[in-house]
């Protein structure tokens, strides 16, 4: 029998803000193969309830030395409604299998569709619940990293409208496919975070992307030399370049680069947060406009 259990209620209204922490029943390994396996997390409950729990402390702020409490705002903490479904019985299949193993490295990879399946076979205290962003926890022996897609809005949905260097998008309502993230039952660190502010982002309506690497541009990131002083014009504020990327510095052959950070000590939540000078990731903040922009996109879905 699935336990599906309302860790934190939310706001009340109806489609209230959620995110949903899911025991991955089944691994696709490798991913794309068709083949399928139990995942042990399935298996170890203990595992399970202690992941859960540190992603939701996480995301919320309440671990200990945390500097990054975006999810921490009173406007936006209480609001959110978490939900966790544990389903011994789901077996394995296509269907139960939300995270595949890639198969050229340990990263574990979300299975967007079937997660959106899974999620709409639940409901909450009696109640259906429509999901903004899941979790996929698995408890794979070989693949232990993360990873998320950006969410997939409605075309043409409505919601908060937005402009980015004078271009037009919208913080959509609703989504056609949400935010996922497949992540291990090991997960430490600033991990949590950084996945989910991956998952909130959009396809359409602006991508946060990593920065640990030359990425091409997304709303975090854009590229060419030299660095400009002004990163964006993000809904009329103007947002400055962080030029030197804090201390890390932008490697030679480097094309891309960053807004300025909140805490020029240390590295962006997006960025390589193993390398802060501290070593310690949890000192670790946003940018200032991915602080700006995922409080903005929460806020918008809360409104809907």
């Amino acid at each position: 029998m699935a336990d599906v259990i309302l860790r934190q209620a939310g706001a009340a209204k109806s489609d209230t803000f959620t995110i949903c922490l899911i025991a991955n029943p089944a691994l696709e390994a490798p991913w794309n193969s068709g083949a399928f396996i139990a995942d042990p997390i399935i298996g170890n409950r203990a595992a399970f309830d202690s992941a859960v729990q540190y992603i939701e402390d996480c995301l919320f702020g309440r671990v200990a030395g945390m500097k990054e409490l975006i999810i921490a705002n009173p406007v936006i903490g209480p609001n959110v409604r978490v939900i966790s479904i544990w389903d011994g019985a789901a077996g394995v299949s296509s269907a139960s299998a939300l995270v595949g193993q890639d198969g050229v490295s340990n990263l574990l990879i979300a299975r967007r569709n079937q997660i959106k399946a899974f999620v709409a076979g639940y409901t909450a205290e009696g109640a259906s619940f429509f999901v903004d962003v899941a979790y996929a926890i698995s408890m794979s022996a070989t693949h232990t990293r993360a990873s998320a897609w950006y969410t997939s809005d409605i075309p043409g949905a409505a919601g908060i409208p937005f402009t980015l260097d004078g271009a037009a998008f919208t913080h959509c309502f609703y989504n056609d496919i949400l935010g996922t993230i497949a992540i291990h039952s090991s997960v430490s660190d600033i991990t949590p975070l950084h996945e989910f502010q991956h998952a909130i982002s959009s396809y359409t309506n602006g991508g946060i992307t990593d920065l640990y690497v030359d990425s091409p541009p997304a709303f975090n990131c854009k590229v060419g030399r030299p660095i400009p002083p002004n990163f964006c014009v993000y809904d009329r504020a103007t947002y400055i370049s962080d030029p030197s990327r804090d201390g890390l510095g932008y490697p030679s052959g480097w094309n891309s680069y960053h807004c300025g950070l909140i805490d020029a000590r240390y590295p962006a939540v997006m960025d390589n947060y193993y390398t802060a000078s501290s070593h310690n990731p949890l000192d670790c903040q946003n940018d200032t406009v991915t602080r700006a922009f995922v409080s903005d996109k929460i806020l918008a879905k809360m409104a809907r």
